[in-house]
């Protein structure tokens, strides 16, 4: 139990807070800078495929050990997409598939460091 709470819960934690914040209809406000919004989702979710990395890692199955980072970079895109769904149905959010690329890459760019910086 010791294992979830240091590893798993901070993912769970994160990934609750991606949803909530997801939910609301103007969580930011308008900033004139241009492609802001698609660099805070690259950020986010590497973010995300840092502490699913982390996660994934210190598992005890040695398959989602060997292979943390390709598991930690799916995560994040799954999630990503996942979340674009739940945007479609806030009121002033939509599904858009350039957010689900620059969380896409986040969640290869997090994955990638965590693993360089964490080898097996």
């Amino acid at each position: 139990m010791k294992g979830f709470f240091k590893y798993w819960a901070p993912l769970y934690i994160y990934a609750g807070i991606i949803f909530f914040v997801s939910g609301i209809s103007k969580p930011l406000p308008e900033i004139d800078v241009p492609y802001f919004d698609k660099l805070l989702h690259v950020l986010e979710y590497g973010i995300f495929a840092i502490l699913a990395g982390r996660a994934f890692k210190n598992s005890s199955k040695e398959k989602i050990f060997e292979n943390f980072k390709i598991l930690a970079a799916l995560a994040a895109i799954t999630y990503g997409i996942s979340d674009e769904f739940h945007q479609s149905f806030v009121v002033g959010r939509y599904f858009s598939v350039f957010d689900i690329i620059a969380d896409s890459i986040g969640g290869i760019l997090g994955a990638f460091i965590y693993g360089r910086y964490h080898p097996v």
